[in-house]
């Protein structure tokens, strides 16, 4: 992956994070089952993101290069893209009937979510990506536990969405600039598609 296409992925990474973002404010407090259509828009263009962030990943062998480091690279790449076959048809019609095959593909939302932590905690640990990029992915994964934490401490829904919201731009914001920034730099410097930074611990 060259340097410019590693600039453009972090772009959209920042792109999804505020899209969605945006989707969730504008949407407010919605009744329970109902979806909103341009929160349903911005959350496809956040997986669009999140595709681009799992290209990047695995064009730099950020998880490392390990047999499980690997598998669970690859399983979340599976599992986002599961994830974005449920969105597909409700981007024409948000509040379709939720039957046959959605309710299964329905699930891969929050296991793609919850599978952006392992990746998150395999990126720090093989220190492939330079320092103050490699917390990053880990740090925005927390998503979907600040959201339980939010419920569980009987926050209301609109403070939950605010909450949210700004925790979700600021975080793929953050990561996004730092593919732009220090993942490409690593790219242009290494003359290839591996940042070098770190290299060393790639392993562990």
């Amino acid at each position: 992956m060259k340097a410019s296409t590693i600039r453009a992925c972090g772009a959209m990474i920042m792109l999804g994070g505020f899209a969605w973002a945006y989707g969730w404010l504008q949407a407010g407090v919605m009744p329970e089952g109902v979806n909103d259509q341009i929160e349903i828009w911005t959350s496809g263009v956040f997986q669009l993101g999140l595709v681009a962030l799992l290209a990047t990943m695995r064009a730099t062998d950020a998880t490392g290069t390990t047999r499980p480091a690997r598998f669970v690279l690859n399983a979340e790449i599976v599992a986002v893209a599961l994830a974005i076959a449920w969105t597909v048809p409700f981007l024409f019609d948000a509040n379709r009937p939720h039957t046959g095959i959605l309710v299964v593909l329905d699930a891969f939302w929050p296991l793609s979510m919850m599978g952006l932590i392992a990746v998150g905690v395999f990126v720090v640990r093989a220190r492939v990506w330079p320092h103050a990029a490699r917390y990053l992915p880990l740090v925005a994964s927390l998503l979907l536990p600040l959201d339980i934490l939010l419920m569980a401490v009987g926050a209301g829904e609109w403070s939950q969405i605010v909450v949210r919201s700004v925790y979700l731009s600021m975080t793929y914001g953050l990561l996004g600039i730092a593919v732009m920034r220090h993942i490409a730099a690593s790219a242009e410097t290494a003359g290839d598609t591996q940042p070098t930074v770190g290299r060393g611990a790639a392993s562990g």
